[in-house]
């Protein structure tokens, strides 16, 4: 089996994304091939925003919603090492062709990584 294949079959399947034909290639590659990927990656990506949280001594879970939608813009924002630390576990996990979809337009996937990054932690601290 090659890397694709092998990558492919890591990735798990999301039940509630529907192909719907009317939306644009940028949303269906968001939809069908970073969710999934952020669905795989979600515990590494965690342990990098509480190492990052850990080392600026902020006690994530104890802010109100608000504080933490805020110091997570914060931290997107202002530390590009965790940026980009988060952007690469992600697109580490594309096979060749879906890269080179990606790096068709860099900045708009990454906004879009980085969106559903925000509320995947946001979410994982609100149970």
């Amino acid at each position: 089996m090659n890397r694709n294949e092998e990558l492919l079959k890591l990735r798990p399947k999301i039940k509630s994304i529907q192909q719907d034909l009317n939306t644009s290639d940028l949303e269906q590659f968001q939809n069908v091939k970073l969710r999934p990927i952020l669905k795989l990656q979600h515990e590494i990506l965690l342990a990098l925003f509480q190492s990052s949280w850990s080392r600026n001594k902020v006690s994530f879970a104890e802010l109100k919603a608000e504080e933490k939608r805020s110091k997570l813009d914060q931290l997107f924002q202002k530390n590009l090492s965790s940026k980009n630390q988060s952007i690469g576990a992600v697109i580490g996990m594309l096979t060749v062709d879906e890269y080179t979809v990606y790096t068709k337009d860099t900045s708009a996937h990454n906004r879009r990584i980085i969106t559903m990054l925000k509320q995947r932690i946001l979410s994982t601290f609100e149970r």
